[in-house]
């Protein structure tokens, strides 16, 4: 599996070098939406960057949320895949932070959703892919290759920053008809 679907699935997944981490959550429940319908069925294509020429996933993938809109990938029996979970809170039209969480517990991860004719653009925060010495200017922290968010003056602040032009891992989620 290509790493931004891990970081995207470990953020989508965040126990991947080079992802933007928190050891809270920046995003409140009542900002969570859902970019897609639950049960949606994608074709899923990654790329390490935006220059990579993508890679189609043989496995589809299907999502579902609870009441309270937080989101699962499921395996093909329809049961959750694994202990990862997803938010989605709106950035502005068709764009959408993402925040993930691989495991309870683990620190969360982020990344920019982009829909775009319909089908979603996961771009990963990656760290490695950023002004290293601005983002330490700002309050951030790196650690084995995290750049973590959790001592910055303004985390949310500080992410929306970033997410305004986000660099690293891509997934493109197609939807699949039925």
């Amino acid at each position: 599996m290509p790493s931004f679907l891990r970081c995207l699935v470990l953020l989508l997944g965040l126990v991947l070098a080079g992802c933007m981490t928190s050891k809270a959550p920046l995003l409140s429940a009542d900002s969570r939406v859902l970019p897609f319908l639950p049960g949606t069925v994608f074709e899923v294509y990654e790329r390490d960057d935006a220059r990579a020429p993508w890679n189609k996933n043989a496995a589809r993938s299907t999502f579902t949320a609870d009441r309270s809109l937080v989101v699962r990938e499921l395996d093909q029996t329809g049961k959750p895949k694994d202990d990862a979970t997803y938010t989605f809170h709106p950035l502005g039209s068709e764009r959408f932070l993402v925040q993930a969480q691989f495991k309870y517990g683990e620190p969360y991860a982020y990344g920019v959703l982009e829909v775009r004719n319909g089908e979603g653009l996961v771009t990963g925060l990656n760290c490695k892919s950023l002004d290293q010495a601005a983002f330490r200017r700002d309050g951030g922290t790196i650690k084995d290759d995290f750049c973590e968010l959790d001592a910055a003056p303004d985390s949310l602040a500080l992410l929306r920053k970033l997410a305004a032009s986000p660099a690293g891992p891509q997934v493109r989620y197609v939807p699949v008809a039925k």
